[in-house]
């Protein structure tokens, strides 16, 4: 399978990238979201220690707001306040910064930057979020905190971020995979019905769960389908089946009634009619057979009759039975087979299909005529191959079906039923029938499941 032509892998490939889509999308939406809460938790802390130390200044003076901002200097151990104070002529009443940064004004606007205060070892900066205050008298504030420790909670959530989605790859893989396990499941039960009615199981039907989905209105449609096929198969098989058996009587009367005509005909011209019509008539008796046999083997008829049948001991007997016929006719037939090769099979049902390859081999076939038989793997592969003309690769489907003759050969007396015959029974085996190139030449193969022996006892 093309897996990249693959609907239902292109479906598990849309669940795997959906999936990572939507943890992407929450990840970083919560990483949105807590930088934004730290940005604003510092911010706070800023804008809260300005109110204090405004407030004091409103309500104490200068002085008590400058005795404020050193209290709060003493009062923060880790250093991470910054604070400072200057007086409306610029010089610093309190404070652990030595003078205004450049980059901060005093609109109360929100800034963030490296900076070296006092209470921080000699030549480290560090990152602080700052505020800017201008009193009306001209009197400045600065109120600020170090946001490195925020800073590193975000580095840290960061990572957990990315350990997430590292983590939610092979999660939303094995999802992906499960999903497109389920489908192709529910799948299997439709292409197992679809294999076993192909070989002639027209009971067969898709199981259903009565879960409502799609699945199941498929399972159920498919169902009515091969209910309403089966009836009309049944209708048809029964009408031709009817048919055939009805026409064999009269048939052979008239044959009797030809021969009979025949043994008191003194005419040389009547003589050659009444040959040529029982020769027809044999032929059309043939023709009702053939036709018989094929709906029997797509009805399964004679799988209950099935015993061990020596592959090789087949083709020597028919090699022999045909052999004085295929020496009038200046052709050889060749056997090539392993021993010990057996199938589970009707002797006379596959003999009779080894008759059809072999008298169409004769008949179209060039001046040999190989049969072979081998195992591969748990098959029987046997094969009848002549020399002759063969059959074109785009006309080998149409050879297949009833009644199908090539204009090839309509000089050559013969119903067409032949290599329908025997595709019916390579069906009615689980096996299958090929039509192959033999280079040159026609060369029919038939895959039958094998037979093997454990101690003494043949199984399948």
């Amino acid at each position: 399978m093309r897996w990249r032509h693959s609907v239902i892998w292109r479906f598990a490939a849309l669940v795997f990238l959906m999936q990572i889509a939507c943890v992407m999308l929450a990840l970083g939406a919560v990483h949105q979201f807590t930088g934004r809460a730290v940005d604003h938790a510092s911010r706070e802390v800023a804008i809260g220690l300005r109110d204090d130390i405004a407030a004091t200044y409103a309500a104490a003076g200068l002085s008590a707001a400058g005795a404020t901002v050193r209290n709060r200097i003493a009062a923060d151990p880790s250093g991470n306040a910054v604070i400072l104070l200057l007086a409306p002529d610029g010089h610093r009443i309190a404070g652990n910064l030595d003078r205004w940064p450049v980059e901060v004004g005093t609109a109360g606007a929100w800034h963030q930057f490296s900076l070296h205060w006092a209470g921080t070892p000699s030549g480290q900066r560090r990152t602080i979020g700052i505020v800017g205050t201008r009193f009306p008298d001209g009197t400045r504030l600065l109120t600020g905190h170090a946001v490195e420790r925020d800073m590193r909670f975000g580095t840290y959530l960061e990572a957990a971020l990315l350990g997430a989605v590292l983590l939610a790859v092979p999660l939303a893989a094995g999802a992906a995979w499960v999903s497109a396990a389920i489908i192709q499941r529910r799948l299997r039960a439709v292409i197992d019905t679809a294999a076993a009615v192909e070989t002639g199981a027209m009971d067969q039907r898709i199981a259903l769960n009565d879960s409502g989905d799609m699945f199941d209105a498929l399972g159920s449609a498919i169902n009515t389908m091969l209910d309403r096929i089966m009836g009309l198969v049944g209708e048809l098989r029964l009408v031709t089946d009817g048919l055939a058996h009805d026409l064999r009587s009269p048939l052979t009367r008239m044959r009797a009634v030809l021969e009979q005509a025949l043994g008191q005909s003194r005419d040389e011209v009547a003589i050659a009619a009444l040959e040529r019509a029982l020769e027809e008539g044999d032929t059309l008796l043939r023709m009702l057979d053939a036709a018989l046999a094929i709906s029997r083997a797509e009805a399964g008829i004679g799988r209950d009759s099935f015993a061990p049948v020596d592959v090789a001991a087949l083709l020597h007997d028919f090699q022999e039975m045909y052999g004085a016929v295929a020496e009038e006719r200046n052709i050889s037939i060749r056997v090539d087979t392993d021993p010990g090769l057996l199938i589970r099979s009707h002797r006379e049902i596959f003999g009779q299909v080894l008759s059809n390859l072999i008298d169409n081999a004769l008949k179209y076939g060039g001046d040999v005529i190989s049969l072979s038989a081998r195992r591969d793997g748990a098959q029987i592969i046997i094969q009848v191959a002549d020399n002759g003309p063969g059959i074109a690769q785009e006309r080998r489907v149409e050879a297949l079906r009833r009644f199908a003759r090539l204009d090839a050969s309509r000089h050559i007396t013969g119903a067409g039923l032949g290599l329908s015959l025997a595709a019916a029974v390579a069906r009615l085996h689980d096996g299958e029938l090929t039509l192959g190139d033999a280079k040159p030449g026609l060369c029919v193969t038939l895959a039958i499941p094998a037979l093997v022996v454990v101690e003494g006892q043949p199984t399948a």
